[in-house]
Order: C-alpha cells, then sequence, then structure tokens
C-alpha cells in the first residue's frame, strides 16, 4: 500500500515539473505588448535593447549604466548625453535598461526610467512592471526640479504641462479566503498625477473592458496596445499581429480611441 502511495506522489510531482517546465519557460508569453510612439517616429517597445535612447524634442540622448555598486545594488546611472555623445549630466542609482525622455516647451524634460521584471523581454509586456522612477530635470544646469515614483503597473506614457499620464490595466475578477471574500473586476483606465499633488490620481478614461477589447487571439494572434503621442491628444490603439498574406505578419489595428489631454479637457 505505502509502495503504491509513493508512487502516486512520484507521479504528480513529474507531472507538476513537466507543466512548469511546458508553461514557465516564458512566463509573459502571450501578454499583451506596449509600444510608445512619439511624434517624430521615434518607438519603444519590449524589443528595444539600444544603450542609448533620444530625448524627444532635443539632440540629447538618455544613456543607461552600471552603477558603481551595481554587483550589490543592480541599480544603474541615468547619463545625459549630448549630439556629440559627451557625457552632460549623470544621476546615479535612477536608472534602468528601459528609459525614455521628451523636452516640454518650457525647455526642461521628462524623463522616465521604467523597472520591469518581464523575463526575455526589454520590459514593455503588461503586469510586469514593478515600478518606475520620473525625473523632470533642467537640461541648461542639470538641476532636478522634481523627482517622485510610480507604482506596480503604472505604466507612464507622457506629460502635459505638470500632468503625468499613466495607463493602468484591469483586473480580472478574484477571490479570497477559498471564495468566501468576491473582489470585483476592475476596467483599464488612463489617469494623470499632478507634481502639485503626485498622491493624487485624476481619472481621464475608463475603458469598457478589463484586459482588452474583444480580439481573437487563438492560434498564437498576439495583442500590442500601441499609445500614439501627440501634442493634445493620446491615441490608444489596440492591435494584433496576423497574417495579412504572401507569409507576412503585420499589427493590424482592431480597436483605438482619442483621447485629448489639454487642462481643458473633460475628466
Amino acid at each position: 500500500m505505502k509502495i503504491k502511495i509513493v508512487r502516486h506522489v512520484v507521479s504528480l510531482c513529474w507531472v507538476t515539473m513537466v507543466v512548469l517546465l511546458l508553461t514557465g519557460c516564458n512566463p509573459a508569453a502571450g501578454a499583451t505588448e506596449y509600444e510608445v510612439i512619439y511624434p517624430s517616429g521615434y518607438s519603444r517597445d519590449s524589443y528595444a535593447y539600444d544603450e542609448k535612447s533620444p530625448i524627444e524634442g532635443s539632440s540629447c540622448y538618455l544613456q543607461w549604466e552600471k552603477a558603481d555598486d551595481y554587483e550589490k545594488t543592480y541599480d544603474y546611472d541615468i547619463h545625459i548625453l549630448d549630439e556629440n555623445d559627451s557625457v552632460l549630466y549623470c544621476y546615479p542609482d535612477v536608472g534602468s535598461k528601459a528609459m525614455r525622455g521628451s523636452i516640454q516647451e518650457d525647455g526642461k524634460t521628462w524623463v522616465c526610467a521604467e523597472h520591469w521584471t518581464a523575463p526575455h523581454h526589454n520590459g514593455y509586456v503588461e503586469g510586469w512592471l514593478k515600478e518606475s522612477d520620473l525625473l523632470l530635470i533642467d537640461l541648461s544646469d542639470g538641476e532636478i526640479l522634481f523627482q517622485d515614483k510610480a507604482g506596480e503597473n503604472e505604466f507612464y506614457i507622457t506629460t502635459y504641462g505638470t500632468r503625468c499620464y499613466f495607463y493602468l490595466p484591469g483586473k480580472e475578477e478574484s477571490e479570497k479566503l477559498f471564495g468566501l471574500i468576491k473582489i470585483p473586476a476592475e476596467n483599464a483606465v488612463i489617469y494623470y498625477r499632478d507634481i502639485s499633488d503626485w498622491t493624487q490620481k485624476h481619472m481621464v478614461y475608463t475603458f469598457d473592458y478589463v484586459a482588452e477589447p474583444d480580439i481573437d487571439t487563438s492560434n498564437g494572434v498576439k495583442t500590442r496596445v500601441k499609445f500614439y503621442i501627440y501634442e493634445n491628444q493620446l491615441k490608444v490603439a489596440w492591435t494584433s499581429f496576423e497574417p495579412v498574406g504572401n507569409g507576412r505578419w503585420e499589427y493590424l489595428e482592431k480597436k483605438a480611441y482619442e483621447i485629448p489631454i489639454t487642462e481643458n479637457a473633460d475628466e
């Protein structure tokens, strides 16, 4: 009897290991990807591994570099380079391998350093954003005018004036205490934080879905949210990577939303 029980336990262990191997090779596989597209045409997605990236609207660049104590902290520094690749300013321990920057009308620059945990991707996979560091920098002298963090899965899109806009994916309905407590689903949203009161979230748009619009993701079809940044609005486009003939695949737009972000826009 004991031998049968042992064999049964061993069999269950082997089955569990096989399942983990099959599903655990790439936990982010099949998840929705993000892409940010700037007016210049520069875009950032989960496959961008460049050591430096342009600061939108300027001739300067952002560059990541391992911090002096990287072996202990795994931190990165932020370097701001001029058009000749000379280092203008350095900001220790707040950088990452996924950074974006854009200059405002007043010459100040917003920098977002994102800390992702997505395996096999350089970030930009829904559900795998740990936190982000946001800095407002005066490029004339390198002074940090504002610095704070955004939390888990708060995906920074852009800044208008003193408002930083974020996309937060929805959550499926869940349970606690063996189903005794039901936690309702939450729809995806876009909101902004103002640097005058960073703790407050001001809702701008609530989507009518939790995970994604009604997109057929069978047969390995991948989905990607594309955030197009314009002067006074955002375009949020849901796309799916599908065959278009002649062996070619493209991201086809399935649903798009145009969301104004001016100070007078309805909230």
